[in-house]
């Protein structure tokens, strides 16, 4: 009788857990050269389209950083390796940029560009999106302040 109960039980969390979102992988495609703010509005019906690479969600970033995306917001797999950067030139070559929750805070280099912070908007408000700073570590305070008064609102609406 208990495996009978422990295997209804297994079941029935595996189905509760089948129905949670997943989270997808994303890859992030910058101008060579980009630093600054990368602004994604999630959800936008007008917005560019999805678009996959295999499994990855594909993010092309204008020179301005900031996109509108018809893409859901994605969630939870900020350190595990599912979202990378890179720049691309011209001609769809790519460099990567590290991320900086993937390593060691005290190997991070001066004047070498990474992703530096990750910043989401609050749970349950709109709309959705996230912003991610690119730059060397000396801009990290600039780009921290940079985004304190900003008004996503008023930026979604410039779009």
């Amino acid at each position: 009788m208990k495996p009978i109960f422990l295997l209804a039980l297994s079941l029935l969390l595996f189905a509760g857990c089948s129905e949670s979102p997943q989270c997808e992988e994303e890859i992030y495609l910058l101008p060579e050269g980009f630093r600054g703010k990368i602004m994604v509005f999630f959800d936008q019906t007008d917005g560019q389209e999805m678009l996959y690479e295999n499994t990855a969600r594909i993010y092309q970033i204008p020179v301005s950083g900031v996109i509108k995306s018809q893409f859901p917001k994605n969630g939870g797999c900020m350190n595990d390796g599912r979202i990378q950067f890179f720049y691309e030139d011209s001609v769809g070559t790519r460099q990567p940029i590290e991320y900086y929750l993937n390593i060691d805070m005290d190997s991070l280099q001066q004047n070498k560009d990474y992703v530096l912070f990750t910043f989401l908007n609050e749970k349950n408000t709109k709309p959705d999106f996230v912003i991610h700073f690119v730059g060397d570590v000396s801009e990290f305070k600039e780009l921290t302040e940079s985004v304190r008064n900003i008004d996503p609102v008023a930026i979604l609406n410039s779009l």
